[in-house]
């Protein structure tokens, strides 16, 4: 089964990455078609075995209410308000390609994936995948591959201001998802030796040189927060010398990629985050963001109402607003309401907790890839503050599926422990037990 998972994330980084919308008709694509051919087989496969267990109740509850509200409201703003402009069906094709899609993509990769093994398979699949999408991008800019509307002098550099877009459809998204996956670049080197590492590590500088010529703000603010807090919380795991070490290197490698990269990135970097960072005016210094922000706010003080329930799902778009919100909450409330708000945090919270919370029964070979994710996805939802993660969100809940499984793995192994056996009792730096001879692997 983990040989089918490969093919979604194939297709969704083929036409992510080349540009192609791969639409078959209203509301349907290829990346769907690939996704529910996946969907049958998992359920071919669920009702012909035994041994699987629908775990994560309340997971998939919050995704159950969203979509739930999301639809009411789109029934509610289409036909009782009746916004102009407001089209139903496009709202429900929105909500099918977001939240059901997503949903189904987390239950894809949560259930087919069933062991360590599996887990640590799809990871590395799911990193990979990222940073031939990020290759790509990078020898298009350049000009060394075509790829339509990415080239040099095309509008999609220009219109942002130097800024590239990334593969995955905006520099907003591209940041907080290359931030969510840098540490499972660690945790894949780690895990492997000679020529693969040197390739893990190649593969890390060219994601980072992606991320430098996308100068997100948000994704740089949600490392320099979300990495030192997840370093907090694994103290025990985590050796001081480990941490400055893989720092360390994080800055060599990023300073070796600005001066490898063309020149203009230097001149971006050094606007975006020494020359606006250092202007007084709070809508200068967020890049407009706040102006967004109220500009939604005020919408919903001028009907109080809507702070509870929300305007309706899609409606922002709508609204006559130019820009996107810049912020998923925001969104999540502005449209969704306190409901949405709440539950979306839930949801993504009890995700990091449920991984979080298995870090001290896994082995040493899951113990790194959780830990990764849990700096990674913490970091990712600080990004999301800043802006709106699109198609990001496709190989986020991927990556959640995975580690949740393994998670479940790891809490299935202390649970099959005899009485007394405390696997993550023991003190560990770097991942390594105090109570192993020197020079020896556990």
């Amino acid at each position: 089964m983990r040989y089918l998972l490969i093919l979604p994330i194939i297709v969704y980084t083929i036409g992510d990455t080349l540009r192609l919308s791969l639409s078959l008709r209203t509301g349907l694509s290829v990346k769907n078609a690939v996704l529910y051919f996946v969907v049958l087989m998992l359920a071919m496969r669920i009702v012909t075995r035994r041994g699987y267990r629908f775990e994560l109740p309340v997971i998939r509850a919050c995704f159950g209410i969203l979509i739930t509200y999301a639809f009411c409201s789109i029934l509610i703003a289409g036909l009782i308000v009746g916004y102009d402009g407001y089209r139903i069906l496009d709202s429900v094709i929105a909500l099918k390609s977001e939240l059901v899609d997503d949903a189904i993509i987390l239950g894809v990769y949560l259930y087919g994936t069933r062991t360590e093994k599996d887990g640590v398979f799809l990871v590395k699949v799911i990193v990979a995948a990222v940073t031939v999408a990020n290759i790509t991008y990078i020898a298009a800019f350049h000009g060394y591959i075509g790829i339509p509307g990415i080239g040099p002098g095309d509008c999609q550099r220009d219109c942002l201001g130097g800024r590239a877009s990334g593969p995955f459809g905006h520099p907003n998204s591209t940041g907080p998802l290359i931030a969510a996956i840098l540490p499972a670049y660690v945790a894949i080197a780690r895990s492997s030796r000679g020529f693969s590492r040197a390739l893990w590590i190649a593969g890390a500088m060219c994601s980072m040189a992606m991320l430098l010529m996308t100068a997100s703000r948000g994704a740089f603010v949600a490392m320099l927060i979300g990495y030192p807090w997840a370093a907090y919380v694994f103290r025990r795991y985590l050796s001081l010398r480990q941490i400055l070490l893989w720092t360390g290197a994080l800055i060599a490698i990023s300073a070796v990629v600005l001066i490898l990269v063309e020149p203009h990135v230097a001149v971006l970097i050094r606007e975006r985050f020494v020359t606006e960072s250092g202007v007084s005016d709070i809508g200068g210094l967020s890049s407009g963001r706040t102006d967004f922000w109220a500009r939604a706010l005020g919408a919903m003080m001028s009907m109080p109402l809507t702070l509870i329930t929300g305007f309706g799902y899609n409606v922002y778009e709508n609204m006559g607003f130019v820009f996107a919100p810049h912020n998923e909450y925001l969104r999540f409330w502005f449209e969704l309401g306190l409901v949405g708000l709440f539950t979306f945090v839930f949801l993504v919270l009890r995700a990091l907790s449920t991984v979080r919370s298995s870090v001290d029964w896994a082995s040493p070979l899951s113990r790194r890839y959780l830990i990764a994710f849990v700096f990674g996805f913490g970091a990712f939802l600080i990004a999301i503050f800043f802006g709106n993660a699109y198609e990001a969100w496709a190989y986020m809940w991927a990556y959640v599926g995975v580690s949740l499984r393994m998670a479940l793995v790891a809490v299935e192994t202390r649970d099959a422990a005899p009485a007394g056996a405390a696997i993550g009792r023991k003190r560990h730096v770097g991942l390594r037990d105090r109570s192993v001879p020197a020079g020896r692997s556990p």
